[in-house]
Formats: structure tokens, C-alpha cells, sequence
């Protein structure tokens, strides 16, 4: 099993419609694959979950004690327009969530929470992908001693690189080497915004070996997906945009090797 953080400290870059879309095409070519909402918005957990806001078990639980709610016991099917999708499973989270994490600053080894429960379930997924917030709080932390990748969605606007190197720095000193297994792609990515295009791409160019080719363009399928409570892959199958997601798992799984 292997462990995907998708991240980034800037907000609205479009890490949960990654998240969803992207897990949905690996589960559609037939990898075992679990998300975790890591982020209080829940709005993953909304998505996928049929428009569910409140659960009997989920994240904020394991956090709030593991011993008492394994991991397991907060997993459940995913969910599109009231059909279960096959392959793909969820752990849920809510609003508790950041209370819970305030919560666990005194908690021993309160950074390993979330690995400690992945070990449990090694065996039943390909795949994990971890929805995170956009910040570095515990919750954060707590993905990156997990992930054995970080995916960084980098959307069109002039801001959109803004921490980027912060959080570089944060992912080398929580896993304490200077070789980080991290990908950065273009999310939201209009042709015609040259302007913002050839400014990203020259920011981009130190990053060698690190940027992905591929590039999900900006399409309203994507948003009237996730607002209808869908995927794309089942709210439009005639949508351009899969094609995208379909080359963003395909380089996300060679980078994996899974």
C-alpha cells in the first residue's frame, strides 16, 4: 500500500476536486483505493459520501482515540449519485475536527496517529490518498510522516506558487531528508492565460524532474460535478477533462510504483 498526500498551504488550488477525481480514475482502472478528509471543511467528505455532513464514525474519532475507533470502524463505501463506486472507499471527516487536533498537542507521538492506523490496513488498499487542509497544522503533520508521496496542485493564478518553498522546507524537516518524493502539476490550467502561464512555467523550471506533464485544464464539468455530490468519471464520461485526470494517474502511479 502506498500513501498519497495531496497538498499545498494555499487554499482554492483545487487539492479536494484532485483528490476526488483523481481517486475515482484509480479505482476505475482497478486499484484498491481509500481517501481520507483531513480537512474540517469536509467538503470531500460531502462529495463522496452523498451529501452526508454527519457519520458514526469518522477521522475526528481516531484522532479524538484511536483505541477506542480504529480506523477501520470509520471507513466506508464512496459514494456517487447514490451509487456505491466500486474500488473506492472513504474515511469521512467534520467540523470537530479541529478541536480534536487541538486536542491532541499533548498526546505522545501526536505526529504518528495516522501511520500507526495505516499499518492496520497495509493489506487492504493499493492506494491511500490524503485530502489535507491548507495549512501546516498537526493534521498536516500527522500526512506528512504518512505519505510516501506529496502531489502539489498549482492553479492559474499570480499567487498560486506562494509558500511553495515553505513548504518544501516543511516536508524535508518532517521527514527529515533532503529527498522528498513530491510532484507538483498544473491544476485549472487555461491556454489562454499566456501571461500567467509563462510566468508559472519559468518558476517551474527549477523544480527539474519534479513537474509533472500533465496539466488538468479549467472546465465548469469539474465544479457542477462536485456540486451535484458527483465525479466527473460518473456525472460526465463525454467530458474532456477525464482525459486529463486518466494521465494524472497514470504519472501518479509510476511515481508510486503501484
Amino acid at each position: 500500500m502506498k500513501t498519497l498526500a495531496v497538498i499545498n498551504q494555499k487554499g482554492g488550488v483545487g487539492k479536494t476536486t484532485t483528490v476526488i477525481n483523481l481517486s475515482a480514475q484509480l479505482a476505475h482502472e482497478g486499484k484498491r483505493v481509500l481517501v481520507i478528509d483531513l480537512d474540517p471543511q469536509a467538503n470531500l467528505s460531502v462529495v463522496l459520501t452523498g451529501g452526508q455532513f454527519e457519520f458514526e464514525h469518522s477521522i475526528t474519532d481516531v484522532f479524538e482515540s484511536s483505541k477506542k475507533c480504529p480506523i477501520q470502524q470509520a471507513i466506508m463505501s464512496a459514494q456517487s449519485n447514490g451509487e456505491a463506486i466500486p474500488n473506492l472507499c472513504i474515511c469521512p471527516t467534520d467540523i470537530r475536527l479541529s478541536r480534536v487536533i487541538e486536542q491532541s498537542l499533548t498526546k505522545v507521538h501526536r505526529e504518528r496517529i495516522l501511520l500507526k492506523q495505516l499499518e492496520a490496513i497495509a493489506s487492504d488498499f493499493d492506494i491511500v490518498i490524503l485530502d489535507c487542509p491548507p495549512n501546516l497544522s498537526l493534521t498536516s503533520v500527522n500526512a506528512m510522516m504518512a505519505a510516501d508521496m506529496f502531489l502539489i496542485p498549482v492553479d492559474g493564478g499570480s499567487f498560486s506558487l506562494n509558500g511553495l518553498a515553505d513548504l518544501l522546507d516543511a516536508l524535508e524537516e518532517v521527514k527529515e531528508s533532503e529527498h522528498v518524493n513530491y510532484a507538483v502539476f498544473r491544476n485549472e490550467f487555461a491556454k489562454a492565460n499566456k501571461l500567467i502561464n509563462n510566468f508559472l512555467d519559468e518558476q517551474l523550471a527549477s523544480l527539474e524532474g519534479k513537474v509533472l506533464a500533465t496539466t488538468i485544464r479549467r472546465s465548469e464539468d469539474v465544479g457542477q460535478a462536485s456540486v451535484s455530490g458527483q465525479t466527473l468519471l460518473n456525472y460526465k464520461p463525454s467530458s474532456l477533462t477525464l482525459a486529463d485526470y486518466k494521465c494524472l494517474a497514470q504519472e501518479v502511479m509510476q511515481r508510486l510504483n503501484v
